[in-house]
């Protein structure tokens, strides 16, 4: 007999027909129980009658040939999907899974942390990530400075999309010591993409939540936050590396946690892709916070988008640590966000000076 039960998943509860021995497993983070056993009674007795009536038509109209040739699909489905995850575990990375493996997770018994981050699926999608890091061919400098425990990772935003973040994670991982997986605040239009919200919730990408953020550093994490946010890399190729202003929220964390600031540089990744307007009136229409508009759109269309081979430089500074209440006047934490932008800024100006090419 079928029963309904939800699928073990953090935060996210999907009624599904399976095991009714299963029916009281609780939910990772909320630890309450989706289905009561009267509700899962009451329903079994409302469908079962349903599903043997669609059995029984099923049977009457279809031919035997077709049945099996259906029951063999299937059974080689169910292979496949038993297999896939063997296969999956010889694709990994062994630099990033000794990494993973290297880092104090604390998880629940379904293998996930309190805000959703996986070891496991976050070592296939680093793995996944070493050749968007590689095709960028970064050089890493200052990854030292990254100290041990809380820490609040301060980059400029740039390149319409997101390939700063992987390259900084990244590096962090593979290159810090010890390795720190960095928690990269996203933006709350983030969560509303399919499949790459979950994608992003696996690898340790959490919702931009202040909440979220304070527990993380408690938590002694490393928190990789663009404090210029959507207005950063949405720039135009006019705008390239002038900083946006820099919101307060993460001087407030830093200010409340104790957690020291390492600002960050980020090199070529304005180059990568070139936007020479932001249509807006699109990014309307599309949900999203920009639309860039490439100036080779018209000859090549979507392959515009395709990021240009950049050599990515990525400066790591000194860590800045600041006193004071976190709950202190804007005006006062405004300052202490200068100070910030002011060094990060001068970074960018150091590299670039340094530069001798952007592919090179």
């Amino acid at each position: 007999m079928l029963s309904v039960q939800r699928m073990v998943r953090p935060c996210r509860l999907v009624p599904t027909f399976i095991n009714p021995a299963h029916v009281s497993a609780r939910t990772p983070c909320s630890g309450r129980s989706f289905w009561k056993e009267s509700e899962v009674s009451f329903l079994n007795q409302l469908l079962h009658p349903l599903i043997e009536r669609a059995s029984a038509l099923v049977h009457r109209h279809v031919s035997d040939e077709t049945l099996a040739h259906a029951h063999e699909i299937g059974a080689r489905l169910t292979s496949l999907a038993q297999i896939a995850p063997q296969a999956r575990s010889h694709f990994i990375d062994p630099a990033v899974s000794s990494a993973i493996d290297s880092l104090p997770n604390e998880l629940n018994e379904f293998g996930f942390d309190p805000w959703g981050f996986s070891p496991e699926q976050a070592k296939f999608y680093y793995t996944l990530s070493r050749p968007v890091y590689d095709y960028f061919r970064p050089e890493i400098h200052g990854i030292e400075n990254v100290p041990a425990g809380r820490v609040l990772i301060v980059p400029n935003h740039s390149g319409q999309f997101p390939f700063d973040g992987v390259v900084i994670a990244v590096a962090c991982l593979l290159q810090a010591k010890p390795p720190r997986l960095v928690r990269a605040m996203a933006e709350r239009w983030v969560s509303t993409l399919p499949f790459i919200n979950e994608m992003f919730a696996r690898s340790g990408v959490v919702l931009g939540d202040p909440i979220n953020c304070r527990n993380l550093l408690e938590a002694d994490q490393a928190i990789l936050v663009f404090p210029e946010g959507a207005r950063g890399s949405g720039k135009t190729f006019w705008d390239r590396y002038k900083l946006r202003s820099f919101g307060r929220g993460f001087m407030r964390l830093a200010l409340q946690t104790g957690a020291p600031i390492v600002p960050v540089a980020v090199i070529g990744a304005e180059e990568s892709i070139i936007s020479v307007y932001d249509w807006q009136a699109a990014a309307k229409i599309l949900r999203v916070p920009y639309a860039p508009i490439h100036p080779l759109l018209p000859i090549l269309g979507p392959l515009a988008y395709l990021p240009m081979p950049t050599k990515f430089r990525i400066y790591f500074g000194k860590p800045m640590y600041f006193n004071g209440p976190f709950d202190d006047e804007d005006s006062v934490i405004q300052k202490k966000v200068d100070d910030v932008q002011n060094t990060v800024q001068q970074m960018i100006n150091d590299g670039l000076a340094a530069r001798r090419s952007v592919f090179f």
